[in-house]
């Protein structure tokens, strides 16, 4: 593993996995989500029931843990994937979405957002029932303690 993270980093991954894991062991997907977000990865939930089921769902040790990191860590910024959704929705470039197409796609694509949730985003980021580019990413780039 040393080929995907410096000593430093490797150093973070096991402080972390160690804060979070039952005596050396990750024995939930659940756990394995918290532990990978607190570490700055943005999995989908698909993907760590993927991660857990390829482990045969057996406890997941700091072994095992550094090669899912090192797959999160090749999966890229998720921020630039909205980025380039947000380009490509945009047909007239306008830097902007509707709210009510926003709402569809929150809906419907990806891990899916609930109505109350996409009401909290939409009562932060729209006017007048347009949504800018620049406040959607501002309010997606912020930490999660701040929503």
């Amino acid at each position: 593993m040393t080929e995907h993270f410096t000593q430093q980093r490797i150093d973070e991954l096991r402080e972390c996995f160690n804060l979070y894991s039952d005596n050396g062991f990750v024995n939930s997907s659940s756990q394995l989500r918290c532990i990978l977000r607190s570490l700055g990865y943005a999995p989908t939930q698909q993907k760590i029931s993927e991660h857990y089921r390829r482990h045969r769902k057996q406890p997941i040790d700091f072994a095992v843990f550094l090669q899912i990191a090192a797959a999160e860590q090749q999966a890229g910024d998720p921020l630039v994937e909205v980025i380039k959704a947000l380009r490509g929705l945009d047909r007239e470039g306008r830097q902007s979405i509707s709210a009510r197409e926003l709402t569809n796609v929150l809906a419907s694509v990806g891990e899916r957002m609930s109505l109350p949730e996409i009401d909290t985003v939409l009562d932060q980021v729209a006017v007048n029932g347009i949504v800018p580019h620049q406040k959607l990413i501002q309010l997606i780039s912020r930490p999660a303690a701040q929503f």
